[in-house]
């Protein structure tokens, strides 16, 4: 993990490229239709001026593997917001198609409320503790661009 996050933060750019960058590709990851988020996040990443390795890192949080879990907690926090109870197991067992149908649709709400709410929470959460990390590396490792923003270039 400690070597992951020092690649995160020696990407080539600037710390509001990279904070920018992994915030737009996690939080949009977290959209509830798999990969269009990762190619939304890519395609605005350059109109944004977001590090684009960043970005990437940023949609690979959510993969098949983490995906279910943060889709069923997209799910749950709607429900949550909205007074609602996820369905017990038993009522699960016992619904037959057009049941499934019904829960399907009655779910779409909710599960979109939550996918919203993560969407921002992600990008609130990642992008100023990225931002204040990214920064305190490149001015304690000598980054080159942290020396030209701070205006001390003279080091080649």
């Amino acid at each position: 993990m400690r070597q992951w996050l020092r690649k995160l933060m020696t990407l080539n750019g600037s710390p509001r490229g990279i904070a920018g960058g992994f915030s737009l590709g996690l939080s949009l990851s977290l959209l509830p239709v798999p990969f269009a988020g990762m190619f939304v996040a890519l395609a605005t990443a350059p109109l944004l001026r977001c590090n684009l390795p960043a970005t990437y890192l940023g949609t690979a949080v959510v993969n098949p593997v983490t995906g279910p879990l943060f889709y069923f907690a997209e799910l749950y926090i709607g429900l949550a917001v909205l007074g609602r109870e996820l369905p017990t197991w038993a009522r699960m067992q016992a619904l037959d198609l057009p049941g499934w149908w019904h829960l399907f649709t009655d779910a779409v709400g909710p599960f979109m409320l939550g996918a919203a709410l993560c969407c921002a929470a992600g990008f609130v959460l990642t992008f100023p503790l990225l931002y204040w990390s990214s920064a305190r590396w490149q001015a304690k490792h000598g980054s080159r661009r942290a020396r030209v923003v701070t205006g001390d270039a003279s080091e080649p």
